[in-house]
């Protein structure tokens, strides 16, 4: 069945991100501001374009006002973009969950041990802790999933929220840019654009993995992509990112 939303638009309001969505130091994790700002627009296939950086704990604004766009303000600033959009996506030969499970990463530290999607230094109920790895013989990454009650903000038996669906896939699909040396290692590079499919929600404490690959590099710019998938090797969102390599001497500050 085709994921459905019921839709509340025609609005502007002030909110506030905790500091509980970080993903870089002191920057809100893009999957999250993907997410919510997908809740918002009739589409199970939302475009989500960063143009600032989002920084938590101060007042910002999100707007419904214009049809099929929602923007996010800090005062008079556009941050961040989203409206609906199709996405075709080539997957890969899918993988076994246990495959999942050997590339899984959790036993490493996260470059940012504060990030909600893979942070190390999370303790279990406060972090989705998503350190994927590379499966062997294969040109992608992955990592297994059990989604949290507390983690996700559900109950036992409830759907997880799309708001963290989009949360939970940034990180796990991103380590796939440490394949093929798409991205040196001494290279920073920041969430520029989420697209996401969602088929149908995962439910909490049920087993489910992702797989991430890359795609390719145009310069400064990097494309990947991936997927959420059950043990069935049914897919129930696909996600493509755009990442894009600061220039050297850049901060996300400057």
């Amino acid at each position: 069945m085709a994921y459905k939303k019921a839709i509340d638009r025609g609005w502007r309001r002030e909110i506030i991100i905790s500091k509980h969505f970080e993903g870089p130091t002191d920057i809100t994790l893009g999957g999250y501001i993907s997410g919510l700002m997908a809740v918002h627009l009739d589409s199970d296939t939302v475009e989500v374009t960063m143009r600032k950086p989002t920084f938590m704990e101060r007042p910002l604004i999100l707007d419904t006002t214009i049809p099929d766009r929602v923007f996010l303000y800090d005062g008079d600033l556009l941050l961040n973009e989203a409206r609906p959009v199709e996405l075709k996506m080539e997957i890969p030969e899918p993988i076994s969950l246990e495959q999942a499970k050997k590339a899984s990463r959790r036993d490493t530290a996260a470059a940012f041990p504060n990030c909600f999607g893979c942070g190390s230094a999370r303790s279990e109920n406060k972090g989705l802790h998503l350190r994927s790895g590379p499966v062997q013989g294969r040109n992608m990454v992955a990592i297994d999933w059990i989604p949290g009650a507390d983690v996700v903000g559900a109950r036992e038996g409830e759907k997880v929220p799309e708001t963290m669906v989009l949360a939970a896939m940034e990180c796990p699909i991103a380590k796939a840019m440490e394949l093929e040396d798409i991205r040196k290692p001494e290279e920073t590079a920041v969430l520029g654009r989420m697209t996401a499919k969602i088929i149908a929600l995962p439910q909490v404490n049920e087993q489910y993995y992702f797989v991430g690959w890359p795609i390719e590099r145009a310069g400064r710019r990097i494309e990947i992509a991936g997927t959420l998938n059950t043990q069935k090797n049914e897919i129930l969102a696909m996600s493509r990112l755009t990442f894009v390599v600061l220039r050297e001497g850049v901060s996300l500050f400057n």
